[in-house]
């Protein structure tokens, strides 16, 4: 078992040797297109959420409005107090 572990603790070092490491400008220039990619992304991400909110926000307000102005009517909804409902319980003979 020892032995197996050996051979590919040597066979992953061996393999390492074989890669095509980048060099230091171009990981330089890799890490500041993602930063520069992903501040981009966040941005424009926050601004869609601000102009959905801003959108749904606008809609409840205009529909509050016109429940405001058509609650005169019958689409209005029924108001009950507890008191208001009165329930004999004399048994029926």
């Amino acid at each position: 078992m020892f032995k197996t572990i050996k051979q590919f603790i040597l066979e992953a070092f061996r393999e390492l040797g074989r890669v095509t490491w980048p060099t230091r400008t171009t990981v330089l220039r890799m890490t500041v297109a993602v930063v520069i990619i992903s501040a981009l992304f966040g941005v424009f991400a926050g601004l869609a959420d601000l102009g959905i909110t801003s959108a749904l926000r606008e809609a409840l307000v205009l529909k509050e409005s016109r429940q405001a102005s058509t609650s005169s009517g019958a689409g209005s909804p029924i108001q009950v107090n507890p008191g208001d409902i009165q329930v004999d319980t004399t048994p029926v003979q």
